[in-house]
């Protein structure tokens, strides 16, 4: 089909270059008519691709049901809990931002006792010191369902049910699964390697990755 659509936009190119300037509707009809075609089918093309169900786009982008994850949080701290400066100065040290687009928006800390976990807290006004991101760094961390790293992809999948984006083109991991709860503005996404559990994350679903 993209073989189809690249040689009409060829043909119409080819038109609109020998006739430009003197383009007369009547004498070069068959090149409009290819443009009008070509317009139609690149609609078609694009209504399938990005909004039909069934879709590649709508399959990777459709809402799931939404999963209960109330109960997760990491070494006691959850996503969309509002970090005293005062708790942050006793419990955690600073990371520097490692990305300079998100140097305005987040700051980076490290618990200095509690089991190694990296966690985000916004700086913005709107959502000062919220948590808005946490990712597991210990093997001894597991979520509030009993996951850790080294699961299988059955295990999380049958502790925290089906109702998940199955991620299999991550850029980050040969498989991410993504659960949500939308009652709840938290997205819990694990990353997974040869089927072992590589990567928990906890994010606000306001803050998180498509």
């Amino acid at each position: 089909m993209i073989i189809v659509y690249l040689v009409l936009a060829i043909i119409c190119l080819m038109v609109i270059t020998a006739f430009y300037g003197k383009i007369n509707i009547r004498k070069h009809w068959i090149g409009f008519a290819a443009l009008v075609l070509l317009v139609a089918m690149m609609a078609i093309f694009f209504r399938q691709t990005f909004f039909v169900t069934g879709s590649p786009y709508h399959e990777i982008h459709k809402q799931v049901a939404s999963t209960d994850l109330s109960s997760e949080s990491v070494n006691g701290v959850k996503i969309d809990q509002v970090l005293s400066t005062a708790a942050q100065k006793k419990d955690f040290k600073s990371k520097q931002v490692s990305d300079k687009s998100l140097q305005k928006e987040i700051k980076v800390l490290i618990p200095k006792k509690k089991e190694k976990a990296t966690y985000w807290v916004s700086i913005e006004d709107a959502d000062k010191n919220r948590v808005i991101h946490i990712e597991y760094g210990s093997d001894k961390l597991t979520t509030s369902r009993g996951i850790k790293f080294g699961d299988s992809v059955d295990k999380v999948t049958s502790t925290y049910g089906s109702a998940y984006r199955n991620l299999t083109k991550s850029d980050r991991y040969e498989q991410e699964l993504v659960y949500e709860d939308r009652d709840n503005n938290i997205e819990l996404r694990f990353g997974f390697w040869d089927n072992k559990v590589e990567m928990i994350w906890l994010t606000a679903l306001d803050k998180a990755p498509i």
